[in-house]
């Protein structure tokens, strides 16, 4: 790290917007709106896998941040200063790295199991590569945060994989799948809110990382886990849309879910921070984006889909 350090010093800053941009691709709520897009539009089946995988590694992300309790780099080693710019979305603990995981299960789910061309898998390998090494290059990640956060996104990619194959020959596997969601997600809140925290403390006498302010970020995950969950399985069992159609559509259905994705960003999202106690908005936020990705939006697309074939049997 100290090496990459002294490149992004040498450099003046020359290739620090660059990686940024790499890092913010990697964001959560980014990440979502792009296999949304896989699954809205190309591969619903696909998306489905992408989706319930990523669901079960955010916990497992979260139960291993919060059991390893690893400071962030530059606590640990004094003589890394990371870049200003990149500090405000790295908080708490350090291990593992979230954009790691997240950008791990789009790129290497794509890479492993996705139907695309050679080119575009390569493609999707370089992503993954560069919103990862944006983590260290800007000092706010050790390599080794970044190994387990791919290890963790390679395990949910396997796991949800073995899985879909019983939910193949049991279509109500789902609803295991569900329950086994639920319980992990209860359990996690509570291992978050009772479990010991390492009390340390910096120069100016405050906690270097607060235990209160850990246990309110496995509300984001456990919110985000059950949006996709309970979506997911209420979309397989009372809307079943499909992702065909002719091209011009299925680009209007990016954009008008582009559209609702502002809005839920730039609007609810801060009506719902300012109108809740912090547990309930961190709880409802992360449930929504996933809630809009897997069942507003394909609620959507197969009201239209469902016109447009009474439409064609009318003028029949």
């Amino acid at each position: 790290m100290l090496f990459l350090q002294g490149l992004r010093e040498a450099s003046g800053g020359f290739f620090d917007q660059f990686f940024m941009r790499c890092t913010e691709f990697g964001n959560i709520h980014i990440i979502l709106f792009l296999i949304g897009i896989l699954y809205w539009a190309y591969d619903k089946k696909f998306g489905e896998y992408l989706l319930v995988s990523f669901a079960f590694s955010r916990l497992l992300n979260s139960f291993i941040k919060l059991t390893a309790c690893v400071y962030r780099p530059w606590i640990e080693d004094p003589k890394i200063h990371p870049y200003e710019g990149a500090l405000k979305d790295a908080t708490g603990y350090s291990l593992p790295s979230g954009h790691s995981t997240s950008s791990g299960i789009l790129f290497l789910g794509t890479f492993l199991k996705g139907n695309f061309t050679k080119g575009f898998k390569i493609f999707s390998i370089i992503c993954l590569l560069l919103i990862c090494f944006s983590r260290c290059y800007l000092g706010v990640h050790s390599l080794l945060d970044i190994v387990v956060g791919l290890v963790i996104a390679f395990a949910s990619l396997w796991i949800v994989g073995k899985l879909f194959e019983k939910l193949d020959d049991n279509p109500n596997f789902d609803l295991i799948l569900l329950g086994a969601g639920i319980v992990f997600s209860i359990l996690l809140i509570a291992y978050a809110t009772f479990k010991s925290y390492p009390m340390d403390y910096n120069a100016a006498g405050k906690l270097i990382v607060e235990p209160a302010k850990m246990a309110l970020e496995a509300y984001k995950d456990v919110g985000f886990c059950m949006g996709i969950l309970i979506s997911w399985v209420i979309e397989r069992r009372f809307i079943n849309f499909s992702c065909e159609g002719p091209i011009e559509r299925r680009f209007l259905r990016i954009g008008g879910a582009y559209i609702g994705y502002m809005i839920i960003m730039n609007i609810l999202y801060p009506l719902i921070k300012s109108s809740f106690n912090p547990q309930i908005s961190n709880l409802l936020n992360f449930f929504i984006f996933p809630f809009f990705v897997m069942l507003i939006v394909p609620a959507i697309i197969k009201f239209f889909q469902n016109r447009s074939k009474d439409v064609y049997e009318d003028t029949s």
